[in-house]
């Protein structure tokens, strides 16, 4: 599958350690979309943030009870982002942020076989 033009990012800023049914909440997104057939998905881990508490958290700091910012970014066609966000949104813990943004691709491609339905 091909995928080019306009399509939508759906980006979910949390912390590493939010639990959604026995695992990370992260993982729980990622498994999520790649069985739903969206087309990427990316896990980014931050260095340092803050979020609606307030609170700064670092990899700075030696501290192994430190939860670091993640980044869950996910990339398809509008539609299917609109869609995901039905069960997405239920998995997400009371302090996150979530955004979407219009976005232009220039290059993808999944070969045939591979886990990317049709659109």
């Amino acid at each position: 599958m091909e995928l080019k033009g306009p399509c939508r990012i759906l980006r979910i800023y949390l912390d590493e350690s939010h639990k959604w049914e026995h695992q990370t909440v992260y993982h729980a997104l990622v498994e999520r979309f790649l069985k739903e057939g969206l087309a990427g998905a990316t896990v980014l881990r931050a260095i340092e943030g803050y979020g609606s508490k307030a609170r700064i958290h670092s990899a700075r700091w030696i501290d192994a009870a430190q939860s670091l910012p993640v980044v869950v970014e996910v990339v398809d066609r509008p539609e299917k982002i609109k869609e995901a966000m039905k069960w997405v949104a239920p998995m997400l813990p009371a302090h996150c942020l979530v955004t979407t943004q219009e976005i232009h691709v220039l290059h993808y491609y999944a070969p045939d076989g591979k886990h990317v339905a049709e659109a």
